[in-house]
C-alpha cells in the first residue's frame, strides 16, 4: 500500500531487447489485466513450473534460440532467479532417481533432528552391497549428525542415509521412507514416489520423480543452509568416534569446482535409472541462478558433457540491460497552491538483468503534487522495473529494480509578501466584482424606469 498522496502509475509501455548469442529477442512489458488463476505462492510447486513449461513452449523461444541435443532422456533447465522453467525435455514424466533420492532423505533429517545429535549406525549397513557408495561408519558407531549429513550429500554415503532412516523411522527404514512421501506430498511433489531412503534399487521398486518434482525438491531442500553448504563442499574428512580418521570423502558432483558458478546439488546412479545429476549454478556477473536436472543420461561421461551444454546454452540467455537513461525526461508533477509544475526525471541509470523472453513491467511512483519549497535535484519518487513472468506469477519475494526519480527545477516557498499580495489581490478582485454587479443592477433598473 502506497501512503497517501502519492500516485502509482503502473504497467507504462516499455520494450528491452535482449540479445543472446546474436539472436535478438524482446521482452515486452506485461498488461495490466488480472488473472483469475490461484497466485504462484499458493500453487503446488510442481504444478506451477509444468504449467509454466507449457507456456514456455508456446513462447517462441525454443525455436528461436533451441537447446542443445544430449543424451539425457529427461531433463529441465530452470531459471531459480525468477522461479520460473526454461525449457525442458520430458520433463513430467517419472523415472527412477537413485540417490537423487537422498535429497529428501536429507530434507527430513534437517527438520527432526539437531545437528550435534548423535545417531547410532544400524545393523542393515552389514547387508549393502559392495559396490555400494559408504563413508565406512561401523553398525554400532554413534556419529553426529552433521557428519552424517555431510557424508551422504558429499559421498552420497548410503551408510549414512541408512543411520537416519533407522533413526528416524523407530529402527524401520519402511517407517522413514512414509514420512519421505509424506513430506513429498506435502510439497506437491505429485509424481514422485520413494521406496528407500538411499535411492538403491529394489527388486520390482525403485523411487522415482520427475525433473519438475527434483527441481521444486532441491529448491526446498537448498533453503536450509546445512543443506545447501554441505553439496558445496569439495571434499570431507571426518574422524570416527574413537579418534580414527576415515579417508577423504571427495564430492561426487562433477561439475564441482570445474565448471564456473556451479555449488551444487547432487549425482545419481543404478542400473535402473541410468546416470543421473542435478546441478546449481550461480552467475556473477549477471546474478543469474540455474538448476538442471538431467534423467537417464547414457554414460558416466555424457551426464557431465549434458549438464554443461544445457548451462552453456542457458546461461547467454541472461543479460544485463540499462532499461533506462539517467536524466530521461519521466513528466512533471504540479506544485501546491501555484500555477507551476515541476519536470521530473531518473535520477541515474537504471540497470537490471533480463533472461531472453521475459516480461519487463515498469512502474513510476510518484506524488500527485508538490509542496514548495523545492530544489532541483531532490528526490520526489521512484521509477521500479519488474523483471519476472506473467502478473499471477509474481510474488513478494521478487523485489524490483529501482531508481529516484529528481526533480528537474527549483521552486521556492511562498513568503509572507506573496499571501499578501494573493490576499490583496483576492480582495480587489472580490470588490471589482461587486462594483460590477450594482453597476449591471442600477443599469438593468433605469432601462425599466425609461
Amino acid at each position: 500500500m502506497l501512503p497517501r498522496g502519492i500516485a502509482r502509475i503502473g504497467a507504462l509501455a516499455l520494450t528491452a531487447t535482449v540479445l543472446a548469442a546474436g539472436i535478438g529477442f524482446v521482452a515486452s512489458a506485461a498488461d495490466d489485466t488480472a488473472s483469475d488463476d490461484a497466485p504462484a505462492a499458493t500453487q503446488d510447486p510442481s504444478a506451477r513450473i509444468a504449467r509454466q513449461l507449457d507456456e514456455a513452449d508456446d513462447g517462441g523461444l525454443v525455436d528461436a534460440y533451441p537447446p542443445p541435443t544430449v543424451t539425457a532422456r529427461g531433463w529441465l533447465v530452470y531459471d531459480a532467479l525468477t522461479d520460473e522453467p526454461i525449457a525442458g525435455v520430458e520433463a513430467t514424466t517419472p523415472r527412477p532417481i537413485a540417490s537423487l533420492a537422498k535429497l529428501m532423505t536429507a530434507l527430513v533429517a534437517v527438520e527432526r533432528v539437531q545437528p550435534d545429535e548423535l545417531v547410532t549406525i544400524p545393523a542393515a549397513v552389514n547387508d549393502l552391497a559392495a559396490d555400494a557408495s559408504r563413508m565406512d561408519a561401523r553398525a554400532g558407531e554413534k556419529w553426529p549428525a552433521r557428519d552424517l549429513l555431510r557424508a551422504m550429500l558429499v559421498y552420497s554415503a548410503n551408510d549414512a542415509a541408512l543411520a537416519f532412516a533407522y533413526h528416524l523411522g523407530d529402527g524401520s527404514e519402511t517407517r522413514f521412507v512414509e514420512l519421505m512421501n509424506d513430506k513429498a506430498e506435502e510439497l506437491g511433489l505429485e509424481d514422485t514416489t520413494f521406496a528407500s531412503a538411499t535411492g538403491l534399487d529394489t527388486p520390482g521398486t525403485s523411487s522415482i520423480s520427475t525433473p519438475v518434482d527434483l527441481v521444486a525438491l532441491a529448491r526446498e531442500a537448498l533453503r536450509d543452509e546445512s543443506i545447501r553448504s554441505a553439496v558445496a563442499e569439495d571434499e570431507v574428512q571426518l574422524t570416527r568416534p574413537n579418534g580414527e580418521k576415515l579417508d577423504l570423502l571427495a564430492n561426487r558432483n562433477p561439475l564441482l569446482g570445474t565448471y564456473d558458478g556451479v555449488d551444487g546439488v547432487k549425482t545419481g546412479f543404478t542400473d535402473a535409472a541410468g546416470y543421473m545429476l542435478l546441478v546449481h549454478q550461480v552467475d556473477a556477473k549477471t546474478d543469474g541462478e540455474l538448476l538442471v536436472a538431467t534423467f537417464a543420461s547414457t554414460t558416466e561421461k555424457t551426464r557431465i558433457s549434458d549438464a554443461k551444454a544445457l548451462l552453456g546454452w542457458a546461461r547467454p540467455l541472461r543479460q544485463q540491460l540499462r532499461v533506462v537513461e539517467g536524466g530521461v525526461a519521466l513528466g512533471s508533477i504540479p506544485v501546491q497552491r501555484s500555477d507551476e509544475r515541476v519536470d521530473v526525471f531518473a535520477c541515474d541509470d537504471l540497470v537490471t538483468t533480463a533472461r531472453v523472453g521475459q516480461r519487463l513491467v515498469q512502474e513510476v511512483v510518484i506524488p500527485r503534487s508538490l509542496a514548495a519549497p523545492v530544489t532541483e535535484g531532490d528526490e520526489v519518487g521512484e521509477l521500479r522495473i519488474q523483471v519476472g513472468t506473467a502478473a499471477e506469477d509474481q510474488d513478494d519475494t521478487q523485489i524490483p529494480a529501482t531508481v529516484p526519480i529528481c526533480a528537474g527545477s527549483s521552486v521556492r516557498a511562498r513568503t509572507r509578501s506573496d499571501r499578501i499580495l494573493d490576499y490583496a489581490s483576492d480582495y480587489r478582485l472580490a470588490w471589482r466584482s461587486g462594483v460590477d454587479e450594482v453597476e449591471d443592477a442600477w443599469s438593468s433598473l433605469t432601462e425599466q424606469a425609461s
